[in-house]
Formats: structure tokens, sequence, C-alpha cells
């Protein structure tokens, strides 16, 4: 793909003159993030609990949930907590369950009388299904708490009633006009005074679970203060997988979530960070999206979330070694499946043709499970540069993801489109799902889908940009300059790691690395004559775009390499293109 260079505009330099002169690139770097006023610079760089944390009390329904809680307790209620399958529904589930069973523990209740459901993705499908509440009146439940699904249920919520089940929302999706009959703890709700509304669903789970605790407390259970912290490395996995704004709340959750996932006590997640071959006390934002996040989301898609569920709240040492086997197995087979389904759609690309004026592209295929149809559908719009619908079958039904490019809600346009022909849809700006009964209809669908993106989509935003923090030199790629953007981090949605572009650069040798070469490395010399390594995984097929002795223009991200001991700055290959001399 070729990408169209962006350099973000350069800061003020009344903004710019605030910061000593050796940080001036880290004030650069907060400006382009929208970090522009000095009170902003200070929260942001140094996030701070008791500063930083909001009251869950702010939301307006929590006072009322909590009552119901406890009302429940009281009365030897059992409580279900249905969770979504993906891994922000699965860590919101645990937050929940783990804090509800602490207190009706502490009261001695029957800690047996919180349990909870999981839907199965493909059999069942996303959110309350209207046949789950019978099950759910069967076993006797008297209070449902949906997590992460819920704010769009509205008819199996009212049916829940009929049976005689009260409900609590916690969820952090686009609703309809109609909201559900509950206690309703959601940051974007109209009205709605809570003054952050970009919380994953776990962060929601989290502000509840601590409102929760603090009632325990006022009631004189014994619960010491700042005990809700150790839910954090659950609500660090999913502030990440789930993609929310990594500023404001969510920084100072990921910060702290960080700390706790590093030291973290449960046998589940231990065990799962053992499986993935990470360490203890090293994890980062990036083992979580690709070593812990898709571990937990494999149970979900290749066979039942649950699993996940059931690993995250063992305490036993033994069955977390085990159900972390089996996640470790169910990922293998993800992976498996996943690259068949993505070369089976990209010959269905080839075989239909892909022009530059084809606003988006939407795929289906009666065999492709549903429950991976969203890994290729962003893997799609990453690499065309387009949103992108893919549709698989699950019975009699077919189930869709959208994935979309910055700039267009999918979400939105899959609803619009849909109308009249889908059976289900929801989601937000950059991803959703939806399901049609009638596979007849699809090319009906895709039509739709298309005019509209070609309506709503705009030039700008149809062109694949990269954009760029500032130019450096290339010299200036160093331990010192890596130490002070580490201020920075955590990095995620919102919070990209720095970008640069290092120009004539010129490269002193180039070749390609890894088991399968699948890897690009460049010895390039910098102003100084001083060499500098820089390495592009995944771009080795790009190894015939350049020679020795070519001069390029690298946009990089900095790192440091850690080696038999040694630690060198290198550069993270973005891209790059042969220097206009």
């Amino acid at each position: 793909m070729q990408y169209v260079w962006k350099m973000a505009d350069r800061a003020p330099d009344v903004f710019l003159h605030t910061f000593d002169e050796e940080e001036r690139r880290l004030a650069q770097i907060l400006w382009n993030r929208g970090i522009q006023e000095p009170g902003q610079v200070n929260d942001f760089l140094e996030p701070d609990w008791d500063r930083h944390i909001h009251d869950p009390f702010l939301f307006s329904h929590i006072k009322a949930a909590i009552a119901r809680v406890f009302q429940a307790f009281e009365n030897g209620e059992r409580i279900t907590v249905h969770g979504d399958y993906d891994a922000d529904g699965v860590t919101g589930t645990t937050v929940l369950v783990t804090v509800l069973r602490e207190i009706l523990e502490k009261l001695g209740g029957d800690t047996e009388l919180v349990d909870y459901y999981i839907p199965h993705r493909d059999k069942e499908g996303y959110g309350l299904q209207m046949g789950t509440v019978p099950k759910l009146a069967e076993r006797g439940t008297k209070l449902i708490i949906t997590v992460d699904c819920g704010i769009s249920c509205v008819p199996e919520i009212a049916s829940a009633k009929e049976f005689g089940i009260d409900s609590i929302v916690v969820d952090h999706h686009e609703f309809g006009e109609q909201l559900p009959d509950g206690h309703l703890i959601h940051p974007g709700l109209p009205g709605e005074p809570y003054p952050w509304n970009s919380l994953a669903a776990v962060g929601v789970s989290f502000k509840f679970a601590t409102a929760l605790l603090s009632e325990a407390r006022d009631r004189g259970l014994d619960f010491v203060e700042g005990h809700e912290k150790w839910l954090l490395d659950l609500v660090a996995i999913a502030t990440i997988t789930d993609i929310v704004p990594l500023k404001g709340e969510n920084r100072v959750l990921q910060t702290y979530g960080l700390r706790v996932l590093n030291k973290t006590r449960r046998p589940g997640l231990r065990a799962l960070i053992d499986r993935a071959k990470l360490e203890l006390g090293k994890i980062t934002v990036r083992d979580i999206g690709f070593g812990i996040g898709p571990r937990i989301n494999a149970a979900g898609r290749m066979d039942h979330a649950e699993r996940a569920l059931k690993l995250l709240l063992s305490q036993s040492t033994d069955e977390a070694r085990l159900l972390a086997d089996e996640l470790e197995q169910l990922n293998r087979e993800r992976q498996t499946a996943s690259k068949k389904m993505m070369l089976e759609a990209d010959q269905l690309l080839e075989s239909h043709g892909v022009t530059s004026e084809q606003p988006a592209l939407v795929l289906w295929q009666s065999d492709w499970s549903p429950a991976l149809v969203g890994l290729v559908a962003g893997r799609f719009a990453e690499r065309h540069w387009r949103p992108t619908l893919v549709i698989g079958m699950h019975g009699s039904q077919w189930i869709g993801s959208g994935r979309s490019i910055p700039g267009f809600n999918v979400a939105t346009a899959v609803k619009e489109s849909g109308e009249g022909i889908l059976a289900r849809a929801g989601g937000h700006e950059q991803a959703c799902g939806f399901s049609l009964a009638d596979g007849n209809r699809i090319p009906e669908f895709r039509d739709r889908f298309y005019a509209y993106t070609e309506e709503k989509l705009d030039d700008e935003a149809s062109k694949p940009k990269l954009k760029i923090d500032m130019e450096c030199l290339l010299g200036d790629v160093s331990e010192q300059t890596i130490a002070s953007l580490k201020k920075l981090e955590p990095h995620g949605e919102g919070n990209s790691e720095p970008v640069f572009l290092s120009k004539n650069c010129r490269v002193a040798a180039a070749d390609q690395i890894g088991s399968t070469k699948s890897h690009l490395r460049f010895q390039l010399v910098d102003e100084r004559g001083r060499r500098v390594k820089a390495i592009g995984f995944g771009k080795g097929g790009r190894l015939n775009e350049i020679s020795m002795g070519d001069t390029i223009d690298l946009v990089h991200t900095m790192a440091l390499n850690e080696w038999n001991g040694r630690v060198n700055a290198e550069c993270r290959i973005v891209d790059f293109k042969k220097s206009e001399l």
C-alpha cells in the first residue's frame, strides 16, 4: 500500500518554549496528541490515582444498582453476571463475579448464588438473547447484570422483567432511541454526569465493583481501602484489546493496571503469561495486544469463552495450568483457521477484482466461521484502506463483522444500509457486528453499503495516511532519546508510539532476516558516520526496492534492542522511500 506521508503541524513556539530545550521533542509529540495546556501536560505525564480517577458514584444509576445488589444478598437471591464472549466481556465479568462473591462471603452468604452466563458466539450470538431469559429464570436468577452488552437488549430485558428478573446493565456500546428498563451504568448515556465516556466495559465494571466495595465498607465489612486495585490487572487487558483511547481516566487505569498485571496474584493469569512465553514483571501493552488478549479471545472464537472465564476465576494452580494449555491450543487452531480464511478472501478479491473506485469491501462465504470474520475484516480494512464487512454462516444464520478506517463510522453505516435486511446490528465507530437470516439478500445489503460508503466517505479519509510526529536526525536515535520518550507510555489508541521521519539516510547494508526471511534489516549511516540498525518486521518483501549505497527517507519509531547483555538503540521501520536529492 502506498501511504501519503502526513507531517504533523509544528507546535507554536509559545508552547514549545515552556519546555527545556532537550524536552522539546516531547513537547511536539504531546501537542500532536492534543495535550496542549500546561495542566493537561502535567496530568498526562504524571497520571495520579488520587487526582485523576473519578468517583464511581457520579454514575446516575449506580446507587440504585448497588441497593438492588445488596437486596439480593439479603434475600438470598441468585445473581447472574451475563458477559460478552470477547476479552472485554470476559474480564469485566471476572471483575464483578469476583467482587460479588467476596462481598457475599463476608456477609456469610452462599457464594454459589453468584454465577455467570457467557453466550456461545456462533450458536447464540452477541448480547442477552430471548432464549436465554427462560434458562436463567429456570436456574432461579432474580437479578441479571449484563457486562459489555445489554444496552441494546430492550425486548430481552423486558422479557426478563416478566419472569420477575431485574436487570443492571454495565455497558459502553452505542444504543438506540429506546433504552432498556433497568439500572443502566453506561458512561455515554444522554445527560449522564460521569465525566469520562470512553471507558471499556471492563472499566465500567471496575467502577461498579469499586462502588460495591465502598458500600460494603460502609456496612462494616472488612475490606481495606484500595482493595479494588487488585482488579486492575483485568482492566489493563481489555482497555488494550477493546481499543479505547489511552487518554484521560483510561491512561491512569492502564498505567496502574500494568503495574498490577506485572505482579498479578491470579493463578490463571500467571499460567497464561507463562504459556505465552512472557516474563512476569516485564509485561507491556504490546504483550497484552499480541500475547494475552488473543489467547483469551481464542476461547470464544474456537470453542466457548467460558473456558477463558474459568481460567481467570481459577484459584488452583493445577487447574489454571490445564486451562491455560487449552487456551494455547485453541489459539493455535485460531491462527491456522484465520490464515486459511484470509487466503480464501484474497482469492475472492482476486477473482472479483478490486478497483480504486470501489469504496468498501463486502466478502462472504458459507463455510467461514462467524467467530473469525472480524479478524479477516480488520486485516483487509487495514491492507486495502476501505471499510470492510466479512460474513460467515452458522446453522441457517449469516453473521458478519465490520471494521473501518479513521473518520468513518462503520456501525452507523451498517445499521442504515441494513434497515429491513439485518436481524441484529450493533457496535461502535471502528468495529461492528450484525446478522441476517436470508443469505439471498446479502448482495442487496452489499450494494446499499457500497452506496452509503460512497456518499459518506470523503476523499480525504479514503486516502491511506501515515501520520508522522516530527522530523529528526538519524543521529537522534539514542538511548537518551528513548528514555525521554518513555514518559509518554503506555501507548495505545489515541496515544500511539511516536513516529519520526529521518531524511537522507545512506544504506550501508540491507538483507532479509528471520526463519522465513520475512523481516527487513538495514544498516544505515547517520550524518556523523555512525551506523544505526533499522528493522522492518514483515517487510522482507521490500528488499528489492533498495540497493546498498542508496539514500532513503525513513519513517520509523525508536526502540531498544537487548542482545547478549548489550543494549542498543535502533529504528523500527514503518515506511521508506528513496530520497529526492
